[in-house]
C-alpha cells in the first residue's frame, strides 16, 4: 500500500512538473520571438526537451502503478528505471546543444529588442526551475524514484541554462555578448558529467546490479547476530523502480521447522527493512546447520560424573549434567544443582532459564511441559527422547545419534 501510495505521488509531481514547463517554454518561445533574442527561443527549445522528458516520468510511475499480470509477476517496476535511462540520454542530449548554442554566439552575437521584457522572463524562468528541481528532488527522495531523482537534477542544470540566457541578456545590455558562450561551455561539462552517472547507475540497476555495498555487509553482521542463526549465506538484493526485492540463505541451528523458519524470517525482514528503503519482498532460505560441537544437557539424580542415574523428570531434577560433545567424543563434562527444584510454583520456567544461560543446543529429557518445551525449542535448543531403559548418563550420550527428536510436550 505504501509503495502504491509513493507512486502515485511521485505520478502527480511529474504531471505538475510537465504543466509548468509546458507554461514557461511558451513564455519563453513568444518573449524570444518578439523580443528577437535567440538564446530565449533556444532555451524554449530546450525546455521543450524538459517537457518531453518530465512527460516520459509520469508514464513511466504510470506503468508502474499497474498490477503484475503473467508476463510481469514482479509489476511493472521497472518502468521507472528505463525511464531513468532515458532522462539521462535527454541530459545528454541537452548538453550537446548548449555547446552548439555556445559556438553559434560566439561567432553570431545576438542584437535584441525588448530587453528588460527578455531579462525579466529569464530570471522569471531561473526562480521556477530552481523551485521545480527542489519539489521533484523532495518528491524523488520520499518516495526513493530513481526516474524523479533523475528528472529533478536535469530540472537543476536547467536552472543553470535558464542563468546563461540571463548573463547573455544581460551582457547584451552592457556591450559584453561573448560572456553567454563561455557560461555555456561550462556548465556543458557539468551536464555531461551528471548524464553519464544517471546512465551508469540506471543500466546497473537494470542489469540487478546493486550498488549500496555497505548495505549488504551491516545486513550480513546483524541477521548473523540474531540467535538461532549460525551462519549468513549469499544475500541478493535488486532494485526494481521504487521496490527492491531480496533473498537471503541462512544456515540456523537445530532443525530447520516451518514455525522457526517464520520466527526467524520475521525478524531477518525487520533487520533488512531498517538497511534497505520499499522492501517489497524477502525470500529467506533456511537449511538447519549440523553441530560439530553439541552441548548436551541431561537430568540426572546424582553426582557421579558420567555414570550418575538420569532423571526421567525436568524440573524437579537435583542436577544437571552438562556434557560438550565433539565430532561423537566427550570432550569435557560438568554438574551443576538446579536452583529450581525445589521451588513451588514455575519450577519448569526456571530450570528452563537455569539451561538457557548455560548454552546449551541439546536437552536429552523424559518428561518436559508445555511451557519450557515452547521456551527451548524458540531458543533453538534440539530435545531428544530419554530412553526408557537409560541407566547411567555415558551409555545414554553414547546413543545420542540414535535418539528420537521431541516434536511437541510430553507433560
Amino acid at each position: 500500500m505504501v509503495v502504491r501510495e509513493n507512486l502515485v505521488l511521485g505520478a502527480n509531481a511529474s504531471k505538475n512538473s510537465t504543466l509548468t514547463l509546458v507554461f514557461l517554454a511558451a513564455l519563453k518561445g513568444v518573449v524570444g520571438f518578439y523580443s528577437g533574442s535567440s538564446v530565449l527561443i533556444a532555451d524554449a527549445v530546450h525546455t521543450s526537451l524538459d517537457i518531453f522528458a518530465s512527460f516520459a516520468v509520469w508514464v513511466g510511475l504510470k506503468l508502474s502503478l499497474k498490477d503484475s499480470a503473467e508476463k510481469f509477476p514482479y509489476g511493472y517496476y521497472k518502468a521507472d528505471n528505463l525511464v531513468s535511462l532515458f532522462v539521462s540520454i535527454i541530459i545528454l542530449f541537452s548538453g550537446v546543444e548548449l555547446v552548439r548554442e555556445a559556438l553559434l554566439n560566439i561567432t553570431n552575437p545576438v542584437e535584441m529588442k525588448l530587453q528588460g521584457i527578455a531579462l525579466g522572463a529569464a530570471v522569471f524562468s531561473v526562480i521556477t526551475m530552481y523551485v521545480l528541481s527542489k519539489y521533484k528532488a523532495r518528491v524523488g527522495r520520499l518516495i526513493d524514484s530513481q526516474a524523479l531523482i533523475a528528472d529533478a537534477i536535469h530540472s537543476y542544470t536547467d536552472v543553470f541554462s535558464s542563468l546563461i540566457v540571463v548573463i547573455t541578456i544581460a551582457g547584451s545590455m552592457s556591450g559584453m555578448p561573448w560572456l553567454d558562450s563561455v557560461g555555456v561551455l561550462i556548465i556543458s561539462l557539468m551536464i555531461f558529467k551528471l548524464g553519464t552517472g544517471i546512465a551508469r547507475d540506471s543500466v546497473l540497476t537494470l542489469m540487478d546490479a546493486w550498488l549500496d555495498k555497505d548495505s549488504i555487509t551491516r545486513i550480513r553482521q546483524n541477521v548473523g547476530s540474531i540467535q538461532g542463526v549460525k551462519t549468513v549465506g549469499e544475500i541478493r538484493l535488486r532494485k526494481s523502480g521504487l521496490v527492491v526485492f531480496g533473498e537471503i540463505e541462512i544456515e540456523i541451528e537445530g532443525d530447520a521447522n516451518l514455525k522457526r523458519v517464520d520466527m526467524l524470517s520475521e525478524e531477518i525482514e525487520k533487520i533488512v527493512k531498517n538497511e534497505v528503503k520499499n522492501l517489497e519482498h524477502l525470500v529467506v532460505n533456511a537449511k538447519p546447520g549440523k553441530m560439530s560441537v553439541m552441548k548436551i544437557a541431561v537430568p540426572v539424580l546424582m553426582q557421579e560424573g558420567l555414570h550418575s542415574k538420569v532423571s526421567g523428570h525436568f524440573g524437579r531434577a537435583p542436577y544437571f549434567i552438562f556434557i560438550e560433545l565433539e565430532d561423537g567424543k566427550i570432550k569435557s563434562w560438568d554438574i551443576s544443582e538446579n536452583p529450581a527444584s525445589d521451588l513451588e510454583k514455575k519450577r519448569g520456567l526456571k530450570t528452563t532459564e537455569f539451561l538457557k544461560n548455560r548454552g546449551i543446543n541439546v536437552l536429552i529429557v523424559g518428561e518436559i511441559g508445555e511451557g519450557p518445551f515452547h521456551m527451548l525449542r524458540d531458543s533453538f535448543v534440539k530435545m531428544l527422547q530419554m530412553p526408557e531403559a537409560a541407566e547411567d548418563v555415558e551409555k545414554v550420550v553414547e546413543k545420542v545419534s540414535e535418539l528420537s527428536t521431541l516434536t511437541a510436550p510430553t507433560e
